[in-house]
């Protein structure tokens, strides 16, 4: 049986650029989503508008167990 999680939708973070993937969590939102955690969506705005961007952008956080959940 193949792996159902390989075709998820896929968006950027506003905050830190960085690509990260749908999750049940969000389904009924999804199209409000902008940040990848709740550190992502903290640092957004209390930095008025300044984006700080990574410079080593990592593949995809799709499968790193560590992102936090926006809600």
């Amino acid at each position: 049986m193949a792996h159902k999680k390989l075709h998820l939708p896929e968006k950027t973070c506003e905050h830190c650029q960085r690509p990260f993937c749908w999750r049940r969590k969000w389904a009924r939102d999804w199209e409000n989503v902008k940040y990848c955690s709740q550190r992502c969506k903290r640092a957004a705005h209390s930095s008025s508008g300044q984006l700080a961007v990574a410079t080593a952008v990592p593949a995809n956080l799709c499968a790193a167990g560590s992102v936090e959940d926006e809600f």
